[in-house]
């Protein structure tokens, strides 16, 4: 099966849609990744022979960089932590120029000075470690970098208002994880992430929000997904052992569950920041 269909049948099962509708959402994801892209390719920073990708995740963003913005002349190396994740990649990009590998970001087996850039989409407001050391993540990312190399990433950000959601959902996996003792890194505020960035060892680090306001997302579709994600965050609660947690969460939930105006809002914005070594 091509990886498009196979993305369109996940979706269907993932969210009980019907053909038409999963191939909607499908749309909707890709048009994302696309200005997400487009984001980037004016940046002119995506420059050099070796990139490095931290955080492949399911692989959407590595399968439109290596389509829409790698080069021919550019190895790009793919990394995660999750060996699922990256035996998913090499079953789904086919590319001579794609390396994927698992990797510790806490800890990565790149030498000194390698790359010429690192690019992140969706990695940084999902770290977590049992200690609170979550500079080191962000000092390991431009250790490899060569001087004057760029750093380029993506990430959600604390925004209740604008993207009330997105906070919602990762403030209950916040509580979830710290109900297992591992601190969870979380939505920050965009001077936060500058901050850890600029401590790690990048200078000229700037920050813009990419919108998608513009994006046609039928009523029925959002409904099916909405309800679908509720349902993850309910199971998510449940399993919070800590009485104290499991009120805190459930408290979170209620005000995202009875709330049309949080139910109902717009797909919000992508932080995407920048800096050189």
């Amino acid at each position: 099966m091509n990886p498009t269909l196979k993305e369109i049948q996940n979706l269907k099962q993932q969210f009980s849609l019907t053909q038409k509708e999963a191939q909607q959402y499908y749309k909707i994801i890709q048009h994302r990744l696309n200005k997400e892209i487009s984001a980037v390719e004016k940046l002119n920073l995506f420059k050099g022979k070796l990139i490095l990708e931290c955080g492949t995740g399911q692989g959407r963003f590595t399968q439109t960089l290596v389509k829409n913005l790698l080069r021919p002349d550019q190895a790009l190396y793919s990394i995660d932590s999750t060996p699922a994740m990256i035996k998913n990649i090499r079953s789904r990009i086919k590319a001579d120029n794609l390396h994927p590998l698992v990797a510790d970001l806490w800890n990565l087996s790149f030498p000194d000075n390698y790359f010429d850039c690192l690019i992140s989409h969706y990695t940084l407001h999902g770290l977590r470690s049992r200690n609170r050391n979550f500079l080191k993540p962000f000092k390991e990312m431009v250790r490899v970098l060569k001087p004057g190399a760029s750093l380029i990433a993506m990430t959600f950000y604390y925004n209740k208002k604008e993207n009330s959601s997105a906070y919602l959902y990762h403030r209950l996996i916040q509580l979830s994880y710290k109900d297992k003792g591992i601190n969870f890194f979380g939505l920050k505020s965009p001077d936060v992430y500058k901050d850890f960035l600029k401590k790690a060892g990048l200078t000229n680090v700037h920050f813009k929000k990419i919108d998608f306001n513009s994006l046609k997302y039928p009523e029925k579709l959002k409904e099916k997904i909405q309800q679908t994600r509720l349902k993850d965050e309910k199971n998510l609660t449940n399993k919070i052992k800590s009485p104290k947690l499991r009120k805190e969460a459930e408290k979170v939930l209620r005000s995202f569950d009875g709330n049309p105006e949080l139910k109902n809002q717009k797909m919000g914005p992508t932080l995407l920041l920048w800096g050189r070594k």
